[in-house]
């Protein structure tokens, strides 16, 4: 009870600054430019605080944080007049075309110069970060084959600084497009003892690999996994199979030898094929022990059980702290938010490109679970999400959908080339139209964040 709590707590900052960071950009410039804005509400539902200030704008909390606006009225009535003569007040409509744009432009502005900001502190007082630190290795593995160690710190690819798993999978992505041979620079048990390893990876494994973690495809288990020996997925058919072997059965030893590593595991069912093998494991509170014939795999002569073990993730302490100086953390900040950018709208276009990709939209209910995570775990972790979603709502503001930032420039460009307003009514039609567009988007997400929870 209290976890959910908190998480409708966190949730609700979280949604609630990014509101006021997003109106506020509107509101800062418009008041730059010195417009009436009548009301600043965040929320919708009922009103909950509302406070006037000198210059007639009435500041209003709403019960439900989803939303927000300002309001720069084109009409005036009398009660408005006194703030209007008094301060010299100008009306949104009475501007010229540019200042319009930027107050328009002024809330997804605010939002993506706030994430730099963000990026550009945690960058300058030094990032957390995973070491890329090889746990263990798979013995069928390209990893093998070419000698990579456990207790091996990745140190470079292709003469390019690695500093966490997350560079390393997007360079080895990067690499394997260019060049199918990537040379590893690898530091062993954190001496300065410095080895260099080859990577000849096929292009076809590269296509397969496409998609999916290419650290985990060539045989590494980074630091903080750990293959469990309980069985997760049987293979129809194997060996394992036909054993009756259950998923949910846990390896206690293999050969009369206490089950410690996989790799070791691996060795002996890969190095026997075609021979039986003596595994004892634990089902439920009962330990039972199978006569295993290994079969042979394909034409390489290598022995084949046909199941697949658990991964798990365990407390990774080896962490190093990425700091920047002033200008290389402000370089490193805007190039983080190009991107982000960049990913975000690529995002875009897959979702547009396949309809079913809707179904893995992620709502405001998932941000406050995320939110709530990453805050308990390590703030620094919790601002650069915060700084994610600035951006996301920074950049779909800016889709050319009337209720949205876009729409509404989109309006302000069409007016400004045919030289006259569109119609009040059709705008009003054009506008419903986009709310039950937008309420049935907000409806896949929250049904795809219960169905996650």
């Amino acid at each position: 009870m209290f976890s959910i709590l908190y998480d409708i707590i966190i949730f609700i900052i979280t949604i609630s600054s990014l509101i006021i960071i997003h109106e506020y950009g509107h509101f800062y410039i418009a008041r730059l430019f010195n417009i009436y804005i009548e009301c600043f509400s965040i929320g919708f539902g009922k009103k909950i605080f509302q406070y006037r200030d000198k210059y007639g704008t009435n500041y209003v909390l709403r019960l439900i944080p989803l939303g927000g606006y300002i309001k720069m009225p084109s009409i005036i009535n009398d009660n408005d007049k006194k703030y209007t003569k008094k301060f010299k007040l100008l009306f949104f409509k009475k501007i010229n075309f540019f200042k319009q744009l930027l107050i328009i432009l002024g809330g997804p502005i605010a939002n993506i110069i706030l994430a730099i900001l963000i990026y550009w502190i945690i960058f300058f007082i030094g990032l957390p970060i995973k070491k890329n630190i090889i746990n263990e290795i798979n013995y069928v593995s390209i990893a093998n084959i070419v000698g990579l160690k456990p207790n091996s710190e990745i140190r470079k690819i292709n003469n390019k600084n690695i500093n966490n798993w997350n560079v390393l999978n997007s360079k080895l992505n990067q690499f394997t497009n260019l060049n199918n041979e990537i040379n590893i620079e690898i530091n062993k048990n954190n001496f300065n003892f410095i080895q260099n390893k080859k990577l000849n990876i096929d292009k076809n494994f590269i296509r397969f690999s496409k998609e999916k973690n290419l650290i985990l495809m060539l045989g590494i288990i980074p630091k903080g996994l750990k293959i469990n020996p309980v069985i997760t997925y049987i293979i129809p058919g194997s060996p394992a199979d036909k054993s009756k072997l259950h998923i949910g059965d846990r390896i206690l030893s293999i050969e009369g030898k206490k089950f410690i590593y996989w790799y070791n595991f691996q060795k002996l069912i890969y190095n026997n094929p075609n021979r039986f093998i003596h595994i004892k494991i634990k089902r439920k509170q009962k330990n039972m022990n199978f006569v295993i014939l290994t079969s042979v795999r394909k034409s390489k002569k290598i022995g084949f059980l046909g199941f697949l073990p658990q991964v798990i993730r365990v407390k990774d302490t080896s962490t190093s702290i990425y700091k920047l100086n002033l200008i290389e953390s402000l370089k490193k900040s805007i190039s983080e938010t190009l991107k982000s950018i960049k990913l975000i709208l690529n995002s875009l276009f897959f979702l547009l490109k396949n309809k079913k990709n809707f179904y893995k939209l992620n709502g405001p209910i998932s941000i406050g679970h995320i939110a709530s995570i990453l805050i308990r775990n390590n703030f620094i972790y919790y601002f650069m999400f915060f700084s994610l979603i600035n951006i996301n709502l920074g950049i779909i503001n800016l889709l050319p959908i009337p209720i949205l930032d876009g729409g509404q420039l989109l309006f302000l460009i069409y007016e400004k080339i045919i030289g006259k307003k569109i119609p009040y009514k059709i705008k009003q039609l054009i506008y419903t139209i986009s709310i039950i567009i937008l309420t049935i988007i907000m409806g896949f997400t929250f049904i795809n964040d219960f169905k996650q929870f």
